[in-house]
C-alpha cells in the first residue's frame, strides 16, 4: 500500500460530496477530472475508503449487482464526513510543487545531443495538445450542463486551470524548440566559418 499523501482523504470526501461514489468510480473521476493536478492509485483509494467508514466519515452500501464475482460498494459521505471536509476547505492550501521530468532533461540537455532534446520537446508538445483538446471537452461539457441547473462550477473551474496550464506547457516547449533550432544553426555557422 502506497502511503497516503494526507490529502487523499479529502480528495475522497470531496468526491462523495458530489454523489456516492464507488472505489472504481473515484479511481475514474480522479483520473479524468484531476489528472493534470492530481493522482491517486487503488492502492492509496480503497484503504483510505475502509479508514472513513470507521472514523464515521462515510458509510457503506452493497449492491445486490454482482460484478465479477464481488459486490459492489458504494460509499456516501455523512455529516460528519461534510463538517470534516468543510473544516479542511477553510484550510490554506499547501504551497504548490511542480514535478516534470521534461524540465530535468532539459536543464541537463547539455550531456546529450540537442536533436534528443528536440524529440523530447516534440513527444511533450504532443501530449500537451491532446490534453489540451481533453480539456477543451471537458469545458464543452460543462458549457451544455448549463441548462440542466447541474453542480458544475468547480469542476468547470479545474478543466480551466487544465486549459491555461497544457496551453502554457506547449507554448514553452515550442519557444524551447525555436531557441535549440537557433542555437543549432549558430552552431552550424561557427563550424563553417
Amino acid at each position: 500500500m502506497k502511503k497516503d499523501t494526507g490529502k487523499t482523504r479529502y480528495i475522497l470526501l470531496g468526491l462523495m460530496s458530489k454523489r456516492p461514489q464507488t472505489g472504481y468510480s473515484i479511481k475514474k473521476s480522479i483520473e479524468n477530472e484531476f489528472r493534470h493536478f492530481w493522482q491517486e492509485s487503488f492502492g492509496q483509494i480503497y484503504p483510505t475508503l475502509k479508514l472513513l467508514v470507521e472514523q464515521g466519515l462515510a458509510e457503506t452500501t452493497e449492491t445486490e449487482i454482482v460484478q465479477n464475482g464481488r459486490q459492489t460498494i458504494t460509499y456516501t459521505i455523512t455529516e460528519k464526513g461534510r463538517a470534516e471536509l468543510k473544516r479542511w476547505l477553510s484550510e490554506a492550501p499547501d504551497v504548490e510543487k511542480l514535478r516534470y521530468e521534461i524540465l530535468l532533461k532539459v536543464s541537463f540537455g547539455t550531456a546529450t545531443d540537442l536533436d534528443t532534446i528536440d524529440q523530447h520537446l516534440d513527444a511533450f508538445i504532443g501530449r500537451n495538445e491532446k490534453a489540451l483538446a481533453e480539456m477543451e471537452g471537458f469545458l464543452a461539457f460543462f458549457n451544455g450542463l448549463e441548462d440542466q441547473g447541474c453542480e458544475r462550477l468547480g469542476s468547470e473551474l479545474t478543466a480551466l486551470c487544465g486549459k491555461y496550464l497544457y496551453t502554457a506547457m506547449k507554448d514553452w516547449a515550442v519557444a524551447a524548440k525555436k531557441k535549440i533550432l537557433d542555437q543549432k544553426e549558430l552552431e552550424h555557422e561557427t563550424k563553417n566559418t
